[in-house]
């Protein structure tokens, strides 16, 4: 009877120890996987972490400003609902770079004179591309790679012949207030120049005889003359004139937004942007 007893309590003891050893192994095994969901979850966000830091745009809304009278390079377009849609060429450019690199775009019009101001207060975070890095603007600004080099035009009424700047010698000259168009129109002999605001407003000064032509930008003036009846326009030769995008100094996007410009003008993206919106004889040589 002792025997039975003691080999009922022998295997009684077997059982709990295995049950036992079962709750240690299970709790083991859930701290380990507890332990692996955690790891993988704080390497998770480490690399997201680094990605933030490798490429600032990742995630980010964008701040740029433009002058949206420029055709066909920045320009606004009503959607049906009554939204604005910012279009052009440097529109799509901009576009393209910031989505290559996971952030948004949120645009915003203003003067062209008041863009250099605008990335001075913070207000924007870049502007698009219809400013050249002179001397001055580099004193506080950055710029990035050049990538369009303009032909400036002239625009005068269709009873009028002006086919180069020295025919303008003692004319009224319009251009558009705080750009490059003013030296331009400034270094022709015995002109008489007003700035503008935005070219069509300048283009209007023409046509109701207010000035005897304006300078412009020809790609723009070739978009134009489609709507201007009356007009006519005389194509000048490539200047040193140029487009760049223009940031504020030490600005975080700089390197990243600079960096993927540069590759879509190696890779003949572009090159492609360009020609959509101008012709080939407009794409950098």
């Amino acid at each position: 009877m002792k025997k039975i007893a003691l080999l009922l309590c022998t295997i009684l003891a077997v059982g709990s120890f295995a049950a036992c050893s079962g709750n240690s192994a299970d709790n083991t095994s859930n701290a380990k996987t507890k332990q692996e969901s955690d790891t993988a979850g704080s390497s998770a966000d480490k690399k997201a972490a680094e990605d933030v830091k490798d490429n600032p745009l990742k995630g980010k809304t964008i701040k740029v400003g433009c002058s949206a009278t420029f055709v066909p390079f920045e320009s606004i377009e009503m959607k049906p609902d009554g939204t604005k849609d910012y279009v052009g060429m440097n529109i799509d450019l901009i576009n393209a770079i910031v989505e290559k690199n996971g952030g948004k775009v949120e645009y915003t019009d203003m003067p062209f004179k008041s863009l250099m101001a605008a990335i001075q207060a913070n207000q924007i975070d870049m502007a698009s591309g219809g400013m050249a890095p002179t001397e001055e603007r580099e004193k506080t600004l950055d710029f990035s790679e050049i990538f369009f080099y303009p032909r400036n035009a002239i625009i005068y009424r269709e009873d009028d012949n002006y086919p180069d700047l020295n025919s303008l010698k003692n004319k009224k000259v319009a251009y558009v207030f705080g750009t490059n168009y003013q030296q331009v129109a400034e270094s022709i002999d015995g002109a008489e120049t007003v700035g503008i605001q935005g070219s069509p407003a300048t283009i209007e000064e023409v046509k109701s005889k207010r000035a005897d032509a304006c300078i412009v930008d020809g790609a723009g003036a070739t978009e134009f003359l489609k709507t201007n009846q009356g007009l006519k326009m005389s194509l000048l030769d490539k200047t040193d004139d140029c487009f760049a995008f223009g940031f504020p100094k030490n600005s975080p996007y700089y390197e990243t937004i600079n960096g993927t410009l540069k590759e879509m003008m190696s890779n003949g993206e572009l090159d492609k942007i360009i020609a959509d919106h101008l012709s080939e004889e407009f794409i950098l040589k």
